[in-house]
């Protein structure tokens, strides 16, 4: 089959196909160009900037949460049981904050000037509610009397004031005794005795004579038995379950 060209007959244009439309070249990628670059960079630094001064600021706070401190009351200068707190025996510490810790704020100062300490207190220690009160703790009729024990006469786990304890008499090797040599069945009136007493203070060891000083309060009736009994040597301390 002959096609027609300008009229004109042509035996090739039958002969081969028409070719194929070029495709259309892919679009070129955007150009970034310096200033958007400028951009990106400075958000970039911006955000970093942020992310550096919030943890900062983390961890300043939580810095300032375990150094938080707080101003106390310590012990200026030894103070003697019973005896009445002055404003020289106060001083004021600045401490850090511990839950474990419980020393009365500096600003009840003015309230402890005046109370009786309720045990010994040392110079340089923090000052707690549990070692002052309103008076001595000392009632009518008591006495406090001085017991030098050695290990075996109280429990190994030690004393605290406060304690109810029971003061037994235990016989002593110096004990009277009959004529056979053997020991007297009549110890003495005062190692049938069981007294209820109240520890008041407990001393430090003395490593020369190994004794240990407690102090307790007993009542009137039976403070001048308690010292004789204690001169001898021959007593025990039998701690009392609490609320007895």
């Amino acid at each position: 089959m002959t096609t027609r060209v300008n009229g004109m007959a042509s035996p090739a244009a039958g002969r081969y196909p028409a070719p194929a439309p070029e495709a259309a070249p892919p679009p070129a990628p955007p150009v970034r160009t310096a200033a958007a670059r400028r951009r990106v960079s400075r958000k970039s630094l911006v955000l970093s900037v942020l992310v550096v001064l919030l943890g900062g600021l983390l961890a300043s706070a939580a810095g300032q949460m375990l150094t938080a401190r707080t101003e106390v009351l310590a012990v200026a200068r030894d103070v003697q049981l019973g005896s009445t707190i002055t404003a020289e025996d106060l001083t004021v510490a600045n401490v850090t904050s511990d839950p474990n810790l419980s020393p009365i704020p500096a600003s009840q100062r003015s309230q402890i000037v005046g109370m009786v300490a309720q045990v010994p207190l040392t110079r340089g220690e923090l000052l707690t509610g549990a070692q002052v009160g309103p008076d001595s703790g000392f009632t009518a009729g008591e006495m406090l009397v001085a017991l030098p024990l050695k290990e075996g006469q109280f429990p190994t786990r030690g004393l605290n004031p406060g304690q109810q304890v029971l003061i037994v008499a235990t016989p002593g090797s110096t004990g009277s005794t009959s004529g056979s040599g053997t020991p007297s069945a009549d110890t003495g009136g005062a190692r049938d005795q069981q007294i209820d007493a109240t520890v008041a203070e407990v001393g430090s060891l003395n490593q020369a004579t190994q004794v240990t000083v407690i102090d307790v309060r007993v009542s009137a009736d039976d403070g001048v038995r308690v010292a004789e009994l204690a001169s001898t040597g021959n007593l025990a301390l039998i701690v009392l379950p609490a609320g007895r």
